[in-house]
Order: structure tokens, then C-alpha cells, then sequence
């Protein structure tokens, strides 16, 4: 008797087990194999920053105005090439010029007086020198005269003396005796007055010396006085020219005007208002900055990176290789600062200079696909128990 399915019976017959054995097989080695590269493949691990840029290895100097003023002269040009103590800025100085040009004229005043007083002091004392020559000599003609008279007194005296024993004795006439008593009283008596004249003369020529001395002196403590006015008046000048030079705004380093205040001549700057930004020559350097979470303890020196350069598409230009090489331990601004160092030259056709943007993607570590799947659950873990 025939089956009533023996058209079914006929089909399973016909079914083999290999096409499913198959299908089974390389389900399994797919799976060993993402399972092989789930635990023990290897996948780079990087920190992206969009605000990374090109910096001057020597920080740009911002040169402020150092006092309140009015701009007699326009700050320097944007791109203009400048050289370290250059004037890019001046501020009005009028008032402290007049008054520099009148110390200067009062000054030039004081050193007129000053050696004009020196001439009358040298003057006064080749004057006081010779009066001391004459009242020596007019002293010493005194001298003698009264050593003259002294002498003729003497003489007279002895004469007297003479005379009046040979009076007693009868040899002369008394009357010889009394005039050679009066000669000798005469003659004493002009001693005694060219003595008295000598200590006159000596006395008047001390009193000159003295009234000579004490004029010098004066003249002496009025220059003195006016040396220390000059002295004064020439610090002050001094000051003034300081005053007035620092009016002169001047760039402290060499390099390249980058960034300009929009002032004019006549215009007023407040002090510390910031006139111009100058980057000085130097070697570029790669500068980014990152969310700390994302680089503290895990961005280190000698890491390797590379940096893509906004308006320059990394298919046509390349990418930047570079190395870090300077981690900040300071957060700024919600951010860490991190340097690189670029590696080889830069891309044909870029022209690199301070402030080209870019993005930087440091290099991280290498891990296991497992770990990174991990690390992103206990994260998301740790976030959804938080408060």
C-alpha cells in the first residue's frame, strides 16, 4: 500500500546535514576570532583637542601703555617688523618739556653765577695774597725803623750817661749834660712810637686778613649753595628726561607686530590699556589645550601625536607629526595647557606661523578592546550611581 506523503517522504530523504554544518563552522571561527580580538587585539587610544595652535617657543609680549595720555604719534602697523627698544607708541609730553627747557635755562643760569663766583673768589684771595706780602714788608719796614730808632736811643742813652758822670766830675758844662738827658728821652720816645706804629701796622694788616678771610668764606657758602642748586636742577633734568622718554612707548623684544589697538594720534590711553602685541622671531611650537580629566595622569612628555591644521585638509596636506613635550600642572581657564614639539618639517605649501589653528590627537596607549569595554561601563556605572 502507498504512503500518502510519499512525496515528503521522498524530499527527506533527498536533505543532508552538511550545509547547516557548515553555516555552524564558520559562525564559530568568527567567533573565535572577534572573541581573539575582543581580549587580545590591540586598539589606540587617543584624546582629540579642536584647540590646538601654533605659538612662538618665546611667549608674545603685550606692550601696555605705561601712564595716562594722549597718542601724538599712531602705534606701529599690523605685520610691521620691529626691533627690541624701537619707539612704536608716543604720548603727549608738552608740559614736561617746559618744564625741562626751564630747569635747563635755570640750570645754565646757576652755572653762569657759579663761575662767576669762582673768579671773584680766586680774585679776592690773589688779592689778599698780596696784601699779605705788602703789610709783611710795611710790618718789617716798622720793624726796622724801630730796631733804627732802638739803636739811635741807645746810643743816646750811653751818651747821656757819659755826659752826665763828666758833669759831676767838672769836665763838661751841665748844660751839655741836660741835652744829651732830653736827646735820649726824644729818641726813646720816637722808639716807643715806631714800636707802637709797628704793632698798628701788623694789627691792621691781621684785621684786612680777617675781613678778607670771612668775604671768601661768604662768596664760598654762596657757591656752595648755588652747587648744590646746580646739582638739584640737574637731577630734576634728569627726572624730566626720564618722564619725557617714557612718554616714548618702545617694544621690549624683537619680532613682528601681531595685534594692533585700534588708536589714532590725539586719541586718549588710559594706563595699562594695551597698545600693541609683538611676537618676537623664534621657533614654533604646537600648543593645545585640554579637559584635565582627560589629561592629568594620563597626557605624559615623549608621548607621540599629531596635529591636523584647520583650512588645510589632512588628505591633501598631510597631518603634523609631533611629541609632547611639556605638560602644564596648573589648570587656567578650565583647561591644561600641553606643548609639542613638531617632528620633521611642516606640510608643502603651509606657511606655518604663530597662531595657525588646528586639532591635536595625542596617542594615548594601546589596550584590548575587552579593557576599553570595561573602562566605558564602570565610568557609565560610576556616573549613574553618582548623586
Amino acid at each position: 500500500m502507498s504512503s500518502p506523503f510519499s512525496h515528503t517522504s521522498r524530499a527527506l530523504a533527498r536533505d543532508s546535514a552538511a550545509p547547516a554544518l557548515w553555516a555552524w563552522g564558520l559562525a564559530t571561527v568568527v567567533m573565535a576570532a572577534w572573541l581573539a580580538w575582543f581580549f587580545m587585539g590591540r586598539v589606540t587610544v587617543v584624546e582629540v583637542s579642536h584647540q590646538a595652535r601654533l605659538e612662538v617657543r618665546q611667549a608674545a609680549h603685550a606692550v601696555n601703555a605705561p601712564r595716562s595720555g594722549t597718542l601724538v604719534a599712531a602705534v606701529a602697523a599690523l605685520g610691521t617688523e620691529v626691533k627690541a627698544g624701537e619707539v612704536i607708541a608716543e604720548l603727549d609730553a608738552g608740559p614736561l618739556a617746559l618744564r625741562l627747557r626751564e630747569e635747563d635755562s635755570r640750570r645754565v643760569g646757576l652755572l653762569a653765577q657759579i663761575e662767576a663766583l669762582h673768579q671773584e673768589v680766586a680774585s679776592r684771595e690773589t688779592a689778599a695774597g698780596l696784601d699779605r706780602q705788602a703789610a709783611q714788608a710795611a710790618t718789617q719796614g716798622a720793624q726796622f725803623r724801630t730796631d733804627e730808632a732802638a739803636a739811635a736811643a741807645g746810643f743816646a742813652g750811653d751818651n747821656e750817661r757819659r755826659l752826665t758822670a763828666e758833669s759831676e766830675a767838672g769836665g763838661v758844662p751841665r748844660v751839655d749834660a741836660l741835652q744829651a738827658r732830653a736827646e735820649a728821652r726824644r729818641l726813646n720816645a720816637a722808639k716807643d712810637a715806631l714800636a707802637a706804629d709797628a704793632r698798628r701796622v701788623g694789627t691792621e694788616a691781621l684785621t684786612r686778613a680777617a675781613q678778607q678771610r670771612a668775604q671768601i668764606d661768604s662768596l664760598q657758602r654762596t657757591l656752595a649753595t648755588l652747587q648744590a642748586d646746580a646739582a638739584t636742577s640737574t637731577t630734576t633734568l634728569q627726572r624730566l628726561a626720564l618722564e619725557i622718554d617714557q612718554h616714548r612707548i618702545r617694544t621690549p623684544v624683537t619680532g613682528q607686530v601681531g595685534e594692533v589697538a585700534p588708536l589714532h594720534a590725539g586719541e586718549f590711553v588710559a594706563a595699562g590699556h594695551k597698545l600693541v602685541t609683538v611676537i618676537p622671531a623664534g621657533e614654533l611650537i604646537v600648543v593645545a589645550d585640554f579637559e584635565p580629566a582627560a589629561v592629568l595622569g594620563r597626557v605624559r612628555p615623549g608621548q607621540r601625536a599629531q596635529l591636523r591644521l584647520d583650512g588645510f585638509p589632512w588628505a591633501q596636506y598631510g597631518t603634523v607629526a609631533a611629541t609632547v613635550s611639556r605638560v602644564a600642572g596648573e589648570i587656567r581657564d578650565k583647561h591644561i595647557r600641553v606643548e609639542f614639539t613638531p617632528l620633521g618639517g611642516w606640510p608643502a605649501g603651509v606657511r606655518a606661523q604663530h597662531g595657525l589653528p588646528g586639532t591635536m590627537e595625542v596617542t594615548l596607549e594601546t589596550v584590548a578592546p575587552a579593557r576599553l569595554l570595561l573602562r566605558a561601563t564602570g565610568q557609565r556605572l560610576a556616573g549613574s550611581s553618582g548623586p
